[in-house]
């Protein structure tokens, strides 16, 4: 039986829309604090070797599905880029569903960084210019504003996205993914869920399986994620996988060690 993360919330509430136009949250620059955990290098276990191929039993043990992300607390959501490993001009995007509603919406239009704080693949930097008018630095974020409790996020990516007016979505629920493979890598760190896309696809060929190509701390609230993992889930690093055959979720060990 699939267990219900949403106990105890009451489901009589206001629904509100936002459209679906990246205008709607403009990206921002990170504050002190995030700055505070990119130089301390908190997240830096995150993004992995360029070209390394991770084991596919560690890849596996951090999948998820995250259709069943629903808050039970309201909360400023924050979408905080990391780092990109790849030579695809990627996008991220997001869609909500229940108490505040998202349309499909690209959040980070091209995803491009051209400086080693926050890219672990070269080409852009020697390819004589700048690919982008606006590179991204590390911790440049996109707020959500007030998400209710009663809404279920889901995150995607367009894989090479970027002026194409139909490109292939990865999507964090496998099973919405060409051969259901997982392009996506989730971990728990510092009150922030870090989620890490493969942008080929797995078993197309051309997929180095580094999940390494878009890397994001997503603040949904500790509460919130307290409550999803079903403890309080103490510091240092913690890893979590959204089990998405049974919808249940459980609480994984430490990230092992040179992954």
């Amino acid at each position: 039986m699939k267990t219900s993360i949403l106990a105890g919330f009451t489901a009589i509430a206001t629904t509100l829309t936002v459209a679906g136009s990246a205008s709607a949250f403009p990206i921002q620059s990170a504050d002190d604090s995030f700055k505070t955990l990119i130089n301390d290098g908190v997240f830096e276990d995150y993004i992995h070797t360029e070209y390394q191929g991770l084991d596919a039993d560690f890849v596996a043990s951090r999948q998820l599905n995250l259709n069943d992300l629903s808050l039970n607390y309201d909360h400023d959501v924050k979408v905080h880029f990391l780092s990109e490993g790849a030579s695809f001009r990627n996008q991220l995007g997001v869609s909500s569903t229940g108490t505040t509603e998202i349309s499909e919406t690209v959040l980070f239009d091209d995803i491009v960084c051209v400086t080693d704080s926050c890219s672990t693949f070269k080409g852009y930097r020697n390819s004589g210019g700048d690919p982008t008018d606006l590179p991204l630095t590390a911790g440049d974020f996109v707020s959500l504003n007030t998400v209710q409790a009663g809404t279920t996020l889901d995150f995607f990516l367009n894989s090479d996205g970027y002026g194409r007016s139909n490109p292939r979505q990865l999507h964090l629920d496998a099973s919405q993914n060409i051969g259901g493979h997982q392009q996506v890598m989730a971990y728990h760190q510092s009150g922030y869920l870090v989620l890490a896309f493969e942008d080929v696809i797995i078993d197309w060929g051309g997929s180095d399986e580094d999940f390494n190509d878009v890397v994001f701390a997503v603040d949904i609230g500790e509460d919130n994620l307290n409550h999803i993992i079903k403890e309080q889930v103490p510091e240092p690093t913690l890893l979590f996988g959204l089990l998405g055959v049974s919808g249940a979720f459980s609480l994984l060990g430490r990230k092992r060690e040179n992954a």
